[in-house]
This record gives structure tokens, sequence and C-alpha cells, in this order.
């Protein structure tokens, strides 16, 4: 490679930045009224804000902090660099050609994303009454920094993890106005009564001058505790208080006019809308009341939300309860439901106090307008290293008398993303689409979306789809609203938004489809990281397959996703992030860039200074580099390398492997050997150490600890490296999953629910605040989980010999381990391991070699001489492999030239084709491989000849790609639309929904196993199958659409009965519903899995044999626990006491009037013997989800009405020198033990551990706590009689 390429870019020279800096204009101040609510939310968030003068914080500040860098030295490099005409390659505005020998850096080479940036620019550049993409009156709103004064500003963000590297402490940084907004204005919209706040001021970078003057922030604080609004108002700008409507155009359909206007009284959602605008929750009477009192957002939410759900009404919301709600998140919003009762009866509270103390938090520093939420600004209000977007507005979409309607969720606090950092989190609504819409309603959903949807006088408008989710995003315009609070002047319009992060200007030559998909980018759940300075960010381009040459497909880029970082900057993370050693790489995003940043091969220094290198493969979004906004500069960090292992087989993988001449025998054995381990792990009970192995082993299988601990990464679990991908995964993502989701996913799945009871209990679990506490029933104590419950039933001292309830628990879970095994052929390797991939740095490796390197294990110490490296040959593949050639047999080697690249599998940059390309299609920008290195698995297997489509597919089976709307197609329709701002938005967010609908991925999937079955792995008809769901799953991208005449006939020939080897308890009865079955030749021999399938059959049965006889042997015991009993017991021989008889009675009397009403439930509630399947399950419910739901609060009521009563006086001598929840508990398990731990399961567990010798521990330190790998092992020792 040859030199850096600094030389490449340029500063421009140093100017005063004063004209930039952030004042007071009178003319367009902030409002100022609104600082009671800012003062007030000071009050108890933490510590109060602090400003410090640049002399007193001078020295807390290095090279690497979020400050400014004016000194002379840069202004002087900054000049010179203008002098010499040197020019930025990043975002490719000016592209200029350089050397592109070899590896070297080189200027831009172009992609796929190439736009015609004139012909756009010219279609956009039109007045409308609808702000532009960058209105003219706007043009400053997002400039980081102008022209005139480039060194100066673009170095305001300087690399920084606020690291001291010479105390070794994390510092706070200086309270200074880094990223100030530039003050700008805007023509006030025209349409009637809807107002529009000002442009959202981006900042430019003042100069040190500006910012160090103590009188300038005495000025702004002022300010904003003033209580008198200096605003001028413009009373013609929005809707008058008395008017409840602010124009009434009449829908064409009086039909549906009158239903949506009877839906809206009958929800008490508030005025009715007008066309093109949906109602979430708002009434103009009592908007004005809230704005006039500054009631908190999180209280308006709690009231909006009540609305919605049909507790409250806004005729419920008078001034005389408004009162009691005025001050700040934290102190109000958990009193919501105590002001309003039937919050409270109805399960509407929401009592997470760190929820509504980040809300406050990060209020204030919107109101700050700093861009503090962005992070890397050191502590904020008591929160070290803070950073913002960390809460989710949760909103879920429903249907009822056909039609769509929103119904607000609690809010959570689990995950951050760009666009939550820099609009704020309160800005983001997220709506959960129900996967059948998805399937079936696309065009439906499409036209919902583009409607205009109003939540207590805001506007939310839809800007993207991702995940089943739609979010939507606060603009700045208000509806029936005159106030303004803070942060109101940092709204933006839907088209600022989109100028900011994927200008359409710049981006224009590609597909609709794929535009929108990279608003995923801002999605991602992500850490800001750090912030790298504009000229230590350089554009490099990829290294291709020689011979090729113009615009390369995928498979012709060796380094297709993969850029490099220097030492420093890695060390920085690694600092920043708390990881033991350096990373080798981090998958993440920044500026418009996405994928993996691996050590630069010679900039390994870690106390240099902070480096990226970004390849145009990695470059999905062009973005004005003279213009980058702080946030584009910050390194959002989605993962480090993480090396797991063991890994496991799928179905999928069974079927190749078998394919290329892996002997059915060797499965067999590896699924007996894996059933022997695990349930062999979970039925040893008798010796001492055996509760706590069991322990252990549960909370393995079940990831118990892992996903409580997770709870308080709030998103950043997959960066700290705690998590990884779903391994198996048939549909493929760079994206973790969402561990609390997945949990709850698990407990549906404990109680055999059906798709709408999931989403019923998970609806209902966020209601009770069920989440926000540990993932617990917050009436019983109970877990949510089949594996929680059993791990609180050992760690209280029961042991399944003794208590029945245990032993059936855990026969369940051996059942689902059994079941995953032979059913999902979830089959363990243990000599195998899975990690990110990437492209050998130095070109050393040959074709057909990996380099492997762990600071685990990969094979056992005893046994190996070098354990952490692989050598010799072994397979490789990536999830989904369905071609034969996706799994490849390749040769470890060792080279010292890759010694430092450990937790990361290298491969070669040598071959016809990029080797990830091989492996089903994969890349560089963080894809996972699995390695196996069992000889059993390799040793017979054999490479099969690299898969090819057949001629002609994409014409064959795809709609015409030139059919295929392109942005500059959307631009051009937008700018003809400068008199219908409705039309001009509405037309941008059919562009930005193309994705909400489900493309045909899932029946594709089902359409290859069916084919690989009935034609053989590698017949043609299969390989197509495989390349249709390939091509599919990348349609989001691409924007291909299969034709219906090729869907059709497939669903035809493959959507019919399955064996039961590829059939799924989930899908069990849909099978069954299909009355022809697939039948497979006879010349094809017996099916692999079929084989597997019958072997794990014998297996379960003997296991669950040998699990039924421990029921005969002398240690099993049905009778009643004594412990429990003992309260019980006790009391009894007190009946007649004077002072107690009449308590001990109530108590009686609750108990027995509880379990009639809990045997009322149960008999309603009993499953049909007919109808046992989960799915069947789901069906036969004759109410519907209304009836579901309707259960489940009657079940919610019984236990809260148990937790709560009897009423007895507390000063009584029975509450005095007794624990009435014990003596309550014990009684109910004396007269019905199922009753008793179905209503008092944690009282139980607390009356067993205190006779087992307790210690007292609070719930989060319990959560927080696991057995370690080492302790583990000394306790098997311990068994084994070796200690």
């Amino acid at each position: 490679m040859e030199d850096d390429p600094e030389f490449e870019f340029w500063n421009q020279g140093s100017a005063s930045q004063e004209a930039l800096f952030l004042s007071l204009d009178p003319d367009e101040a902030v409002a100022s009224h609104n600082a009671q609510a800012v003062a007030q939310s000071s009050q108890h968030v933490g510590s109060s804000g602090r400003v410090q003068s640049p002399q007193s914080s001078h020295g807390a500040i290095d090279r690497h902090a979020l400050s400014e860098q004016t000194d002379s030295r840069s202004s002087r490099a900054g000049l010179s660099a203008t002098a010499k005409g040197k020019r930025p390659e990043f975002a490719r505005e000016i592209s200029t050609s350089t050397s592109s020998d070899g590896g070297g850096y080189t200027a831009d080479s172009g992609s796929d994303d190439d736009d015609d940036d004139s012909m756009v620019e010219a279609l956009l550049d039109t007045e409308s009454d609808s702000s532009s993409s960058l209105p003219q009156s706007k043009e400053a709103s997002f400039l980081f920094s102008q022209g005139r004064s480039q060194n100066s500003s673009m170095t305001s963000l300087s690399s920084s993890a606020s690291y001291d590297r010479t105390t070794g402490r994390k510092r706070t940084l200086p309270f200074e106005d880094t990223w100030s907004p530039i003050a700008s204005t805007a023509a006030a919209n025209k349409a009637p009564k809807l107002s529009k706040d000002n442009a959202r001021p981006v900042p430019g970078t003042p100069s040190r001058s500006s910012v160090a003057s103590p009188a300038r922030l005495r000025a702004i604080h002022d300010a904003i505790a003033s209580s008198t609004p200096t605003t001028p108002q413009k009373p013609e700008r929005f809707a008058q208080p008395d008017s409840p409507t602010p124009y009434r155009n009449q829908v064409s359909t009086p039909v549906i006019a009158q239903l949506g206007r009877s839906l809206v009284q009958s929800m008490g959602l508030g005025s009715e809308a007008p066309e093109g605008m949906q109602i979430i929750a708002h009434s103009s009477s009592a908007q004005a009341l809230m704005d006039e009192l500054f009631i908190p957002w999180g209280v308006q939410y709690e009231l909006a939300r009540g609305v919605s759900r049909g507790w409250l009404s806004w005729s419920d919301v008078t001034r005389v309860r408004l009162d009691g709600l005025r001050g700040n998140n934290r102190d109000c919003a958990a009193k919501v439901s105590q002001v309003f009762p039937r919050l409270s009866t109805a399960g509407g509270l929401q009592p997470d106090l760190q929820l509504w103390t980040e809300l406050d938090r990060e209020e204030l520093a919107i109101c700050e307008g700093r861009l503090r939420g962005l992070g890397l600004h050191g502590e904020w209000e008591g929160t070290e290293d803070w950073y913002g977007g960390k809460i989710q507005q949760v909103a879920r979409l429903e249907e009822e008398h056909g039609e769509f309607r929103l119904v607000l969720a609690p809010m959570e606090m689990r995950k951050s993303n760009r666009f939550a950092r820099f609009l704020g989190s309160r800005r983001i609504l997220q709506v959960s689409i129900p996967r059948e819409m998805r399937n079936t309603r696309g065009d439906d959903l499409r036209k919902y979306f583009t409607r205009k949807f109003v939540l207590c006088g805001r506007v939310f408008v839809a800007f993207g789809a991702k995940d089943g989710k739609v979010f939507l995003m606060e603009t700045n315009e208000d509806y029936e609203r005159a106030a303004r609070t803070p942060g109101d002047n940092q709204r933006m319009s839907l088209e600022e938004f989109v100028a900011w992060h994927n200008p359409m200007d710049k981006n224009g030559k590609q597909a609709v489809s794929k535009w929108a998909t990279r608003f995923d980018l801002g999605l991602s759940i992500s850490v800001p990281a750090l912030a790298f300075d504009l000229d230590k960010m350089f554009n490099i381009n990829d290294e291709f397959v020689p011979g090729t040459t113009g615009k390369r497909s995928a498979e012709h880029i060796y380094t297709d996703g993969c850029g490099f970082m220097s030492g420093a900057a890695l060390s920085e993370i690694g600092r920043r992030m708390g990881y033991a050693t350096r990373p080798t790489a981090v998958q993440g995003r920044i500026a418009g860039a996405k994928g993996l940043w691996m050590l630069h091969p010679r900039d390994r220094d870690p106390a240099g200074t902070p480096k990226i290198w970004v390849r145009e493969s990695q470059r999905k979004i062009n973005l004005d580099f003279n213009n980058l906004h702080p946030a584009h500069r910050i390194f959002d960090l989605l993962a480090p390398p993480r090396v797991t292992l063991p890994s496991r087989l799928s179905r999928l993988t069974i079927l190749n492997l078998a394919h290329n001449g892996v002997p059915t025998d060797v499965f067999v054995e590896l699924m007996k050997e894996t059933l022997d381990e695990q349930v062999r792990a979970l039925t040893q009970w008798t010796r001492p150490q055996d509760m706590q192995l069991l322990w252990a082993c549960v909370n393995r299988i079940g990831h118990v600890s892992a996903a409580r601990i997770q709870q308080y990464a709030l998103g950043a679990s997959r960066a700290l490296g705690l998590s990884g991908r779903i391994r198996e995964d048939e549909f493929p993502s760079d994206e973790p999953s969402d561990p609390i989701e997945d949990l709850l996913d698990a407990a549906a799945e404990d109680v055999l629910l059906g798709d709408d009871e999931s989403a019923t209990l998970l609806a209902e679990l966020e209601q009770a605040g069920a989440i926000a506490q540990s993932l617990r029933d917050k009436f019983t104590g109970e877990p949510l989980t089949l594996h929680g419950v059993v791990l609180d039933l050992l760690q209280a001292g029961f042991n399944p010999l003794r208590l029945p309830l245990l032993y059936e628990k855990l026969k369940i879970i051996i059942s689902k381990v059994i079941e995953d095994v032979i059913r999902e052929f979830h089959v363990s390797v243990p000599l195998s391991a899975e990690a990110f991939i990437v492209p050998d740095p130095y070109g050393v490796l040959e074709e057909g070699e990996i380099h492997f390197k762990s600071t685990k294990d990969l094979k056992p110490p005893l046994e190996d001489l070098q354990p952490n490296i692989l050598l010799g040959d072994v397979l490789i593949y990536r999830n989904p492999n369905r071609l034969p050639s996706d799994v490849q047999k390749v040769r470890a080697v060792q080279h010292e030239s890759l010694a430092d690249y450990v937790d990361v599998i290298v491969l070669p940059t040598k071959g016809p084709c990029s080797f990830a390309s091989m492996l089903a299609g994969g890349d560089y920008d963080g894809d996972v491989c699995v390695c196996i290195y069992d000889p059993r698995l390799v040793h017979t297997f054999k490479n099969s000849p690299l898969s090819q489509p057949p001629a002609g597919f994409l014409k064959d089976n795809f709609e015409d790609q030139g059919k295929i709307e392109q942005v500059t197609e959307v631009a051009a329709q937008m700018a003809r639309m400068t008199n219908s701002p409705d039309a001009r938005r509405m037309k941008l967010q059919h562009a930005l929904l193309s994705d909400v609908s489900l493309p045909p991925v899932g029946a594709y999937s089902v359409f290859h196993e069916n084919a690989a079955y009935v034609h053989g792995y590698d017949a043609p008809q299969t390989v197509r199958i495989a390349f249709m769901f390939n091509t599919i799953l990348d349609s989001r991208k691409t924007g291909l659409r299969v034709k219906d005449q090729v869907f059709r006939a497939d669903k035809r020939q493959y959507d019919k009965q399955r064996p039961e080897c590829l059939s799924t308890s989930a899908n069990a009865d849909s099978e069954l519903a299909r009355n022809v079955a697939l039948r497979r030749p006879n010349q094809l021999g017996r099916f692999v899995l079929d084989v597997l399938l019958d072997e794990g059959k014998k297996l379960r049965d003997t296991h669950l044999a040998d699990y039924e006889k421990v029921k005969k042997s002398p240690a099993f015991s049905e009778t009643s626990d004594q412990d429990l009993l003992r309260p019980y017991h006790n009391v009894l021989r007190l009946m007649d006491h004077p002072s107690l008889m009449h308590d001990l009675a109530l108590i009686r009397t609750h108990v027995e009037d509880h379990i009639k009403r809990w045997q009322a439930l149960t008999r309603e509630s009993k499953p049909n013997p007919q109808t046992p399947s989960r799915s069947s399950r789901a069906k036969r419910h004759t109410g519907g989800p209304s009836n579901m739901v309707d259960r489940r609060n009657r079940w919610k009521e019984l236990a809260q009405s148990f937790a709560s009563g009897p009423n007895i006086d507390p000063d009584s001598t029975l509450a005095l020198v007794g624990d009435v929840d014990v003596i309550k508990a014990s009684w109910a398990y004396a007269v019905k033990p199922n009753f008793a731990w179905r209503m008092a399961f944690q009282s139980l567990c607390r009356i067993k551990a205190i006779t087992q010798g307790s210690v007292a521990m609070t719930g989060r330190f319990a959560d927080s706590m696991s057995i370690s790998a080492s302790a583990v092992r000394v306790l098997e020792q311990s068994r084994l009689g070796m200690s």
C-alpha cells in the first residue's frame, strides 16, 4: 500500500466564528415563558447542571476532548492545506482522480449509488409552501461550518472518549458551547391553523472567544429562567383556542366519516381530525390547559395513553387535577395514577423512576441546544458519559371496525440509536405492526401511514419502516396548539430530516427501495463511541478481482464492507467501552457508511491520533462533506469482535453437509452426544452441590441472567460484547435482536400461546409494568419465563425430588431441550466456533486458506499445544446456507503477519471472486461465519462447484427492473408539487415506506426445503428456489419483486403438506390443513432428516422414560412441604387469641374467597382436549383478541386483589408481630397448593429460603448475579470427589 492519504484532504482557512455563535436574537429568540418547566425539571435529575467558565475548565481538555481546537497551529495548518489546493474525497462531492495502483488509497471509484447531482438539485430547487430539503431561508440550518472558516469549525468535535491517559480516569468535559445552533428563521407555513416552528437550527462551531463569555452564558441562563415570553407571537399562524377543529374538510364517504366520528367519540380521543390527519390522542381544551400549566411531557404522554386505551376521557383532565401534576417528569409522571385513580385500576401505572429521570435529563439537554444528546460531552446531570435517545415511545397498530388506529403503550428504556440521539427520544414514536397485517395489507398500511398523526397537539409523520415497526417523527407543525415549550424551536420538517440524513439530490441514482433502506443506518441500536476529526477521516478504494473493470458486482470486491481504523481509535473505543483488550475490529456506522472497521495494517500505535478509513463499498449515503453535521463524525458502535463456541448445526447445514459427503451416522452420533450431555446436566439432584450446578445449567439454557442484565445495558449489550446474534437465523440481519423481546417471546412460548395471544401478552406485560421490574409479575413476583421460575425455586432451597411442582417444570424444560435437538436439529459441535470475517489486510493468504486465532481456547488445551489457533482442514460457512457450495472446506494456517488479528476469521483476497461471497453471498460488513474443525465432519466433506443462477434468472422470475422507481423520479414529481405541500410530503412518505410490507421470504424458505425433499438438494429446481430466496432476501435494497405468476406457480408446486421432519411445532396444524402431501422419489434414497428424526425419537423416549423412573425412587416425595406449612400451623394455635382472631378470620375469608374465584377462572380457561396444539389453541377463542384481553385482565385483577388484601389495620397486633403476606401465602398453600403457587409465588419462596438460611439481598442484586464458569468447574470437581 502507498503512503497514507492525508494529503487528499483539505481545510479552509481559519476565520472568526462570531457570526455563527448562538445569540439570543430578539426577533427569533426561543420562547422563554416555558422556563418554569426547565427550572423544575432540574431539581431532581441528579446533580444540577453547572456552567463552567473556560478558565476553570481549560486544563481539563486535551486534543481528544469534545472541544474546539482553534489554536494558531491548526489555523496555520488549515491555511497551508487550502493554499495547496487539497480537497476532501470522503463524500465525493468533489471527485478528483489520484493514483490508484495496487491496494493504495485513491479517490472515489464510483458505486451503484452514483447520482446525477445537478439534475436532482435542479428538480428540488423549487420554492414551496412546505419546507424543502434545505429551504433558502434556512440555508445555514445544517451547516456545521461555513466555507470561510473550515479549519476552526471542523475541529470542534475532536476524537474523544473523554479519557485521561495520565490518571486512567474518565473526565468530565466542560460545559462549553461546542455545537451551538445558528439562529435562523423560516417563512410561516400558510396551511390554515397549523403552526410550524422555525427551522431547527443545526450548529456551526463558534470560536473560543465567543464561547468564553460569562456574560453571554448568564444571558442565556437568564432567558431560559424567565417566566415572561420573549418570542414574538404570531397568532395568525396558530389555531384559535376556541376553535375545536382548525378546518373541517368533509371526507368523500359519509359512512366512513360517521364511523370515524363515532370511534373518536367512543374513545374520547378528542377533536375530530380533518382529512389526511389521524388523532392518536388530543383535545384542544385539555392541551391548552397542559401548556398553560407547564405539564411535563411524561404526564401528557401518560394521560394520552390512558385516553387511547379507553381508560380516560379528556373531560376528566381538569385544571384542579392538573395542578397536582406540575413539576418535572420524575416527580409528576409517577403520580398520574394517584390523581387519576382509574388509571391505577386499569393497570396503567408506569412506575419506572429511572425512565422518568432520564426523560428529564434528556429534556434539559434538548433545551440546552448544544447537541449534548449525541454523546461524547462527558458528565450530564449526574450521569457519566451521558448520551440521549434511550427512551422509546411505543404504539401498537390495531384494527377496529375495519379502521386502523394507534394505541399508545408505556414508554420503554431499552436502547438508543442515532436518530433518537439527534432528534430526541420524545420526538420519535415507534409503531409495532402485526405480522399478519404486514403480510396481507401492505398497500393499506402504506396509505394509512402517509397521514399526519396528532399526539397532544404535536404532529408526527412516518419516515421509515424496519423490523416490523413504522417510525414516526415529531415535526415542526402543531395542531390546535399555540404555546411553545423548551426545544420546540429545534424541531424540523420531514424534508429537512431527509436532507440531513439521506439527501435526495446526492443519492438520486438508485432504486427508491434501496434509498429507503438507508434509513436503517440511523435506526441501528448503537452507542456513540468516538468522534473523529474531519481531517482524520479518509476515503480509500476497495480491492477488486484482477481483470474486472467498471462497475463491479459485490462478488468481485475482495474488501466489500470492511475499512480500517488506527490502533489509537480502536484503543480509544476499547477504553470507553471498558473492554479488557483492544478490539481487532468493530462494527458500526459513521456518516453515511456502515460495516466493519479492522486494525490498520500499519497505523497501530495506541497513543497516536484516531483515524478511520472508509471504503467505497461501505458508503451507502452520500453527504456534503463540506457541511458535515457533528452527528455524522461520531462512530456509532454496534459490536466488537466476539468468538462464540461451540456452535451448533441446523437443518439447513445438515442438508448441505450430507449432500457434500458427511455420513448420516456422524449426525446421529453428534445428536446422541448433545442429548446425553444436556439431559445429564438437568437430572443430577442427589448431592449437595447438584442444586447449584442445576441452577447454572438452567440459567445457561434459558439465558435468564443474560436477559436480566441486558435490561441495564439499555441497548448497549451488543456494543459491550454481552450478546451475539441469532446463529441459525434464516433471515439474517446485521442488527442485534432485542433481548427483552426475545425473553417475552420465550414467555409466550412457555405458556403455549398463539401469535395473537403472544402479542396480547406482550401488550399486557408492558401495561402492567412487568418489564421494568426484572421481568416478573408485579403482583405475585413470579418470573415471566419457565426457566426463570425454576431458577427462583432452586435458589430458594427447593429440590425437585421433594417439590412436585419443580419436578414437573424441569420435565418441561428437558422436553423442550430434546425437541429442540431432534426437531430443529440444533446439534452441538464441540469443535466449532463462530466470529466476524475480515479480508486479509496484507494479501498473504493464498486462495483456499484462512487464519483464525482467538483469545479463547478453540480446542482442549490438554490435547493441543496451540489451543487458540486453528491449523489444518476446516469447514467454514455462513447462515443460512441453501446452495451446495455455501459450505467450503479450506485450510487454516498460521501467518506471523496476521498474529495481531485475533477473534476474527481472516479470509484471502485472492481468487476469481470474493471468498465471502462464496459463503451464501456474504460480505465483510459484520457477517459472522462458523468454523467446524471436528474431524468427523471435515474428513469426508468434499467441496461442490460454485453454484450459479439459471440463465435468464432475473428476467424470468422478477418484474422488469426498468419499472423500479428511482429516487430521481420521486424528486421530479415532488418538484412539480410546489402548490401542494401535503401531496409533496405524501409522495416522499410513499417512497420512505416502500418496505412496510413483507416480501415472500418465509414462503420461499419453505419452498426451498420442500424442493430439496422432492427433487434433491442439488437439483436445478432446488437451486433455482435457493436463488429465489437469496434474491428476495435482498429485495429491500434492490427493489426486485417476484412476478405474480411465478409466485403462484411455485406455491402450487411446493406449498404442500410437509413431512414430519420439516414441520415444526409452530406450523404443525397448518401442515395438516393441506390436502396434498409432498412425496420423495425412491431413487433419491432416504432423506437425511427423516433418519435423524427417527433416531431422535428413540433417544427422546429413552430419556423421558428414565426421567419418569425418578418418581418411583425412595428419594422422591409428593407430600406437602412442611416449611411452607409452618406459618399456617403457628397461627392456627392463635385463632382464639382476642387480639388476633379478627384479623386471622379476615385472612381465612380472603384466602377462601379468592380460591373460589380462581377455580371459576380455571374452569373457564381450561384447554379443549380436542385442540391441544399451540396454533389451534390460538384459533379456538370465539371472542377473538378482546376475549383474550378480558381473561388476562381478570387473572391480573385476581392476583392484584389477593396481593392487596385483606384490609388489616397496620397498627394491629398481627401486623406488628407477624408478616401478613407470609401468613396469607402459607394459609393458601395449606388449603390449595396450586392456587398458592399461582398467587403468592415469591412469598412461598421467601418462606422456604428463610428456613434454609437465607441472606438479605435486593432483587437488583439477585438479578445481576450468576454462577461463574470457574465456580462451575470447582463444583463439578467437588461432585467427582476431586477437590
